[in-house]
């Protein structure tokens, strides 16, 4: 009876069922894990590549000494890496989660510096305002800017250092501290640095980016310009513009011009093709002998407007009226 006893306890029992909600609220935690692991890679790679947190350019480039330049307080000596062969002062630093547009551009004069703003002016207006305050007394006789907007990844960039390397490109080197796991926003630094014109390599790149040329100084490129052979009807030629994107806008504002004017200027505009999201915008202008036209945007008042250039140290008795169109990603104008 003892056997049988111990054999009777060592047959096998059948496990209780688990309850079906139980299973549920298991099955709900581990796709919730799983999707909140996905959704934190996805972010993580939206973010953007965390940049190189010594502030130095690659030592795998041999290099010159450093300049005569302080580094900002707090960042990197350029000795920390042989490839460092100058440092310049940073004039703007600002750290953001707005979605500003990566721009590396180098200002030469007053009016570039006038334009650069305009890259800012309606993702970030207070960074727009800060650079055209805190560059207003640039000596463009001896210095030029550089302006450096580029992502972080996924901590923000508390100082930065732009460095000459050892084959005479631009690099700019960002501190930032070590990011979260958790990665929500795509982080941005937009930089300004002075740098004496001497110093300045002929036809400086960028050696961090994929197009390494300078962008230009501001938004806005010019696809029709020309010279008109009378005053058009109603013109002011004060800078203000008629948005042309639309066939009939454009035919509109061509009519205001006299034959040969809007013949010139619809077979230009036929070589530059409107692209995805552009706007264009058409002004009258009056100057002396203008090659260009420059679009200006105010983030203070957030208004959109256009200056001629190529003649600004050009005097004359009478100006002459001119036709100019200004194609601009429409994302950079003012909402």
């Amino acid at each position: 009876m003892a056997d049988h006893g111990r054999m009777a306890s060592m047959e096998p029992t059948a496990s209780r069922p688990r309850p079906t909600g139980m299973l549920l609220v298991s099955l709900r935690r581990a796709v919730s894990v799983t999707l909140l692991a996905a959704s934190l890679t996805t972010l993580s790679a939206a973010c953007g590549r965390q940049q190189p947190a010594t502030g130095a350019p690659p030592s795998d480039s041999a290099g010159g000494g450093p300049s005569t330049s302080a580094p900002p307080s707090g960042s990197a000596s350029p000795s920390a890496s042989p490839s460092a062969s100058a440092v310049f002062r940073l004039v703007h630093l600002a750290a953001t989660t707005r979605g500003v547009p990566d721009v590396h551009t180098v200002l030469d004069s007053e009016g570039d510096l006038a334009r650069f703003p305009g890259y800012f002016a309606r993702s970030a207006p207070e960074i727009a305002k800060a650079i055209t305050a805190k560059a207003a007394k640039t000596d463009f006789s001896r210095n030029v800017l550089v302006g450096w907007s580029r992502t972080t990844g996924c901590s923000a960039a508390t100082n930065a250092t732009l460095f000459i390397d050892a084959k005479q490109r631009l690099f700019l080197g960002i501190q930032q501290p070590k990011p979260l796991p958790e990665c929500f926003a795509a982080n941005h630094v937009v930089t300004v640095f002075e740098v004496p014109r001497a110093s300045l390599p002929d036809n400086p790149r960028f050696a961090q980016e994929t197009n390494e040329e300078a962008d230009p100084p501001g938004p806005g490129k010019t696809v029709a310009f020309t010279k008109l052979d009378r005053v058009p009807d109603g013109a002011t030629a004060d800078g203000r513009g008629t948005d042309v994107t639309r066939t009939g806008e454009l035919n509109t504002f061509l009519s205001r011009l006299s034959r040969n004017g809007a013949a010139t200027v619809r077979k230009q505009l036929a070589a530059h093709p409107t692209g995805q999201g552009e706007r264009r915008i058409a002004y009258i202008l009056s100057s002396c002998r203008p090659t260009g036209a420059a679009l200006l945007i105010d983030p203070g008042r957030a208004t959109v407007s256009a200056v001629p250039t190529g003649d600004e140290n050009i005097r004359c008795l009478r100006a002459q009226h001119y036709a100019a169109v200004i194609t601009v990603a429409g994302s950079l104008l003012p909402a």
